[in-house]
């Protein structure tokens, strides 16, 4: 017979599984980084969580297809902003960083964020392209943690430029790894199987800061935790004499 002790450990571990469980199901994406004043202006990036061939001759297919991503949480919908792959094409020779408005000849550009509220890929459109970024790209449209090596399609040099562009006609087309802090991250290597399908880095367009940001609530679990601390210490605590 289990004694009162191991039946209480049993309950806490229990009530805390479960809280766990509503935490991660109630995380979304951080859409607001941390550390901004009112009026700065910032992107976000991310990797998709699904994934699709690299067959398709125009960017467009591609930009779609990320922003489908986005659109699935509601956090980043409700943005209103354009989402666009981190990617070239071939057929035009457009390239990635005319693609995203990252063309540092262009603009200067803002810094680029992770969807976890704290991490920077990058300070300016000139960081983004100038061999390595700040942070591995790394999480999905959902903030969820991306698998470092995942194998994304890119068609692009670390100079964001076309580099064996998606549709390649000899099906050679360049893919980065999520991971890598240095030109691997977006020009890591050449693959031969366009058909198969692999993930996207999305980028959104100029976000401005409009009002300071609520302090975060405290996670379910850490109410839980703090409220059975509570609880524990009344019940240990001496009663009184009368």
């Amino acid at each position: 017979m289990l004694s009162f002790k191991s039946l209480a450990v049993r309950r806490l571990q229990g009530i805390l599984t479960a809280a766990a469980l509503s935490a991660a199901a109630s995380a979304a994406p951080i859409v607001t980084p941390t550390g901004l004043n009112v009026g700065d202006q910032y992107r976000l990036a991310f990797v998709t969580s699904t994934a699709r061939s690299a067959t398709a001759q125009f960017i467009e297919d591609y930009n779609n297809f990320v922003t489908n991503a986005a659109n699935t949480q509601t956090a980043l919908s409700a943005l209103g902003t354009t989402w666009t792959a981190i990617a070239s094409e071939y057929f035009r020779g457009i390239a990635a960083r005319d693609n995203t408005g990252t063309n540092p000849g262009v603009s200067a550009g803002v810094p680029i964020f992770l969807l976890d509220g704290t991490t920077k890929v990058a300070d300016s459109n000139a960081d983004l392209w100038d061999g390595s970024i700040d942070a591995a790209i790394n999480r999905d449209e959902s903030g969820a943690i991306v698998v470092d090596g995942t194998k994304i399609w890119t068609g692009t040099s670390s100079a964001g430029t076309p580099d064996n562009g998606l549709a390649e006609p000899t099906f050679s087309i360049v893919t980065g790894r999520v991971g890598v802090l240095g030109p691997g991250w977006i020009d890591f290597a050449q693959d031969t199987f366009p058909p198969d399908a692999l993930q996207f880095y999305a980028l959104s367009g100029i976000l401005t800061v409009e009002a300071a940001s609520p302090a975060p609530e405290p996670a379910p679990l850490a109410l839980m935790v703090i409220a059975l601390a509570g609880l524990g210490w009344a019940r240990r605590r001496p009663r009184r004499k009368a």
